[in-house]
């Protein structure tokens, strides 16, 4: 097993900063991997989405909402080239800090083709989302605010690739999106509410990779997956690709 140490060089992270449509190759504790992000210039792409029929003014949006946006690009991915062992949690269920440095700048953090070591396979649970209801696991009040959700490549059921996936958007998304649905009930408070039916009514072939990252959860057979978010600041919810089947339950474990 790789050690507990998840460092991106500075010069990668500087360069995908700096050309966030890049994707970058490089090494992480010593094995090859590529580096991308999902949605850049995440504000551009808001301003694309909500910015008709009048201007998106993302700091009349803040203040309306009580809600805090800062992320400069969406989704960060890193794809091993081969499969790897990773600890991303301690017995205790706490994170290095260079994982959630990561995930305080990019919101969610996917990595592809590794898998957690035997003895700590099967912490926490297994569960399947409701339909395009984001919500957020865990409050700000408890300790364990980071999600990670896990398609383990040894499980008889999850070596295969999902049939469900998993989205997630920014807390100023599920306002701004409750505000062009017109739904009141999201919109009247401060504050995040710890659910929101969104995006019923929208094509989601311009909501997906626009302003909702997604996790398909279909690299190849015997492929294992990774997704970690804050739930301070990242809603999720599944969505059933086909219109109807969910797919199987996606592990799920809280770390601090």
């Amino acid at each position: 097993m790789h050690n507990f140490d998840f460092s991106i060089d500075m010069s990668v992270l500087s360069r995908l900063r700096n050309h966030p449509g890049q994707s970058v190759n490089t090494q992480i504790l010593g094995c090859a991997c590529s580096i991308k992000i999902d949605i850049p210039h995440y504000l551009a792409a808001l301003t694309t989405f909500y910015g008709t029929p009048k201007p998106l003014n993302i700091n009349n949006a803040q203040q309306d909402s009580g809600i805090t946006f800062n992320t400069s690009h969406f989704g960060l991915i890193i794809h091993f080239k081969e499969a790897v062992e990773l600890q991303l949690h301690d017995d205790e269920m706490q994170m290095p800090a260079s994982i959630k440095s990561l995930i305080t700048e990019f919101g969610v953090l996917m990595i592809k083709n590794t898998f957690l070591s035997a003895q700590v396979r099967d912490v926490g649970h297994r569960n399947r989302f409701p339909h395009l209801k984001f919500h957020y696991d865990r409050s700000e009040a408890q300790s364990t605010v980071y999600s990670m959700y896990i398609r383990d490549p040894f499980d008889d059921e999850q070596r295969f690739p999902r049939i469900g996936s998993t989205l997630f958007i920014p807390n100023i998304v599920a306002y701004l999106q409750s505000l062009k649905e017109v739904n009141n009930a999201r919109t009247t408070g401060k504050g995040v509410y710890s659910n929101y039916d969104l995006f019923m009514k929208e094509d989601m072939a311009e909501v997906i990779g626009h302003i909702a990252v997604e996790h398909g959860w279909d690299e190849p057979e015997g492929i294992g997956e990774i997704s970690i978010i804050d739930n301070r600041t990242v809603l999720h919810a599944s969505y059933h690709k086909d219109g109807h089947h969910p797919g199987y339950e996606i592990g799920v474990r809280y770390c601090c």
